[in-house]
């Protein structure tokens, strides 16, 4: 009785990780890539954690507040100001930026579609050097089926969409045929990481994020390229 007792004194508490619901990434059922890539992240630093999964608005504003000590996944190009205003952890995963366009069409890359309409989702990440680029112009629409229709009845000339969400998105479209794409060749890599509070416990958690990725690095479970933007996750 005495030892189990001194078990439960020591035993860690567990840290609350914000996320927000993200298509085949982070589900209410825990199925999602990131839900099982987050479980092994804080199995390897022996951390237990609660996950809080609500709308985007609603985990900022928790963590803002302290109720959650950290939220994933996160993008450079969602946050104002300067890189050195936030503690964040290494890549969990790159967002890689790919390009559709028409089978028929004569546009492969990029700057084949200046002075061009590209289909862009409102909410969604993509490089600022493309959204601030004067030599495209942009249209947003609500979601990637959208887009996916207005390519393939010749309204707009190109696509600009993610892996795996829109290339997913385009393989269960009755358009699929009619689209080509190379995830080979992304338009731009995108950073995801975890982003914890700006003082010593958030310094400590992210530093103990980063030990858990290496750790999957080093075991082979995950592999991540920079350069490449390649990202897998063994399950």
């Amino acid at each position: 009785m005495i030892l189990l007792l001194t078990g439960l004194t020591h035993a860690k508490e567990p840290v609350v990780i914000g996320a927000y619901p993200t298509p085949g990434l982070i589900q209410e059922d825990g199925n999602g890539l990131f839900n099982k890539l987050n479980r092994l992240i804080f199995t390897q630093i022996d951390q237990p954690i609660e996950l809080s999964i609500k709308p985007l608005k609603r985990i900022k504003k928790e963590f803002n507040d302290g109720e959650v000590s950290a939220y994933f996944p996160e993008l450079w190009e969602k946050l104002p100001g300067e890189k050195t205003d936030y503690v964040v952890s290494d890549p969990i995963f790159y967002k890689k930026v790919i390009l559709f366009t028409r089978k028929s069409s004569d546009y492969h890359q990029l700057a084949d579609l200046k002075d061009k309409t590209l289909g862009l989702v409102s909410g969604f990440s993509y490089s600022k050097d493309i959204i601030n680029d004067p030599r495209f112009t942009l249209s947003y629409q609500r979601d990637d089926e959208t887009n996916i229709r207005l390519l393939a009845n010749n309204r707009i000339e190109g696509v600009l969409g993610g892996f795996p969400a829109t290339v997913l998105a385009i393989q269960k479209s009755q358009y699929k045929h009619l689209i080509q794409y190379d995830v080979k060749k992304p338009v731009a890599i995108l950073e995801s990481f975890y982003v914890c509070p700006n003082n010593q416990a958030g310094k400590q958690l992210c530093a103990n994020i980063s030990k858990g990725l290496k750790k999957l690095q080093a075991s082979g479970i995950l592999t991540l390229n920079s350069k490449t933007g390649y990202s897998k996750l063994l399950l």
